[in-house]
């Protein structure tokens, strides 16, 4: 510090060093903000996409990590959406790589023939695949153009090298019944995997079966435009005594909270049981709308 700075009084010298502080504090903070700044490239997932095509999976670290689904050209999209997918670092190279190699996905089904692609992933990925129209082949005119030749000798090359891909998807519109559908059943529904029909069973048997297809919907990573390919023919509830049922059985179903639960048992044990729909309403454990979703469940 310059022997000038001495000359200056003691209340100068003290403004001085604060102003100096500040403006220290000032610059490390845009600094600070400037580094977290998201880059352009990065893809943010809104809480709208979370809710309709979100996925929950286990990282190697055995956390769950919400993955966001949406519209891709498998022509275009670059790493970090992949990334974005759920897809390791090796699928995602083996895609990047095909494209310098000139290799171009002519259909969705295309993505198959990947190294490395399993075909749960493929399956998973198929519903939200597009391909631009720079890239599709017209084969409706008859006529074998450059392009469709290209396209023929890709899928040989594809066929000698690469395991033909096969769907076993529903092709049409099947109505499946959600209290009686088995994990494979559910996973030939296009756009549900095995983390979703597992999921599904999962809820089901926490529940006590559905009594409604709107239900699914109170599955976090379900989509509500899957619910056409869903319709209840069997309503087989599975019900339970709410005056007999132990803590851990009430506190386990989704629609009774760990207080409602405690407030219950409370209530029976100082004025015994409860009777029926009037009384249990009564106590204002439940809202007139939790105990609409909570009776077909249970019996006094």
């Amino acid at each position: 510090m310059p022997h000038d700075f001495f000359y200056f009084p003691k209340s100068d010298r003290r403004v001085i060093i604060i102003l100096a502080v500040v403006a220290v504090c000032s610059i490390a903070a845009l600094f600070i903000i400037d580094f977290q700044k998201p880059s352009e490239k990065e893809e943010i997932c809104s809480e709208k996409e979370m809710q309709h095509s979100g996925e929950e999976k286990i990282s190697g670290h055995g956390k769950m990590e919400t993955v966001c689904l949406h519209r891709f050209d498998p022509n275009t999209v670059d790493s970090l959406t992949l990334v974005g997918f759920g897809l390791r670092s090796g699928q995602v190279k083996a895609l990047l790589n095909y494209r310098r190699a000139g290799g171009k996905f002519r259909t969705p089904e295309s993505i198959s023939k990947l190294y490395g692609w399993s075909n749960e992933d493929v399956e998973r990925l198929l519903p939200y695949v597009y391909i631009g129209e720079e890239f599709k082949v017209n084969y409706k005119t008859g006529k074998r153009t450059a392009a469709n030749r290209v396209a023929e000798n890709e899928e040989k090359d594809t066929a000698t090298v690469h395991r033909r891909y096969t769907s076993d998807k529903f092709q049409t519109l099947t109505k499946i019944d959600p209290n009686t559908a088995d994990s494979a059943t559910l996973r030939r529904i296009p756009g549900i995997g095995t983390y979703i029909s597992r999921s599904i069973i999962r809820y089901r048997e926490r529940l006590g079966g559905f009594y409604s297809v709107e239900q699914l919907c109170e599955i976090k990573i379900f989509s509500p435009e899957l619910l056409e390919w869903f319709e209840i023919s069997s309503p087989d509830i599975n019900t339970f005594n709410i005056n007999e049922a132990s803590f851990q059985k009430l506190n386990s179903h989704p629609y009774i909270s760990y207080e409602q639960t405690r407030e219950l048992l409370k209530y029976i044990r100082l004025y015994g049981k409860i009777k029926d729909r009037e009384q249990l309403g009564a106590t204002h454990i439940f809202t007139e709308e939790e105990m609409e979703k909570l009776l077909p469940y249970i019996t006094f």
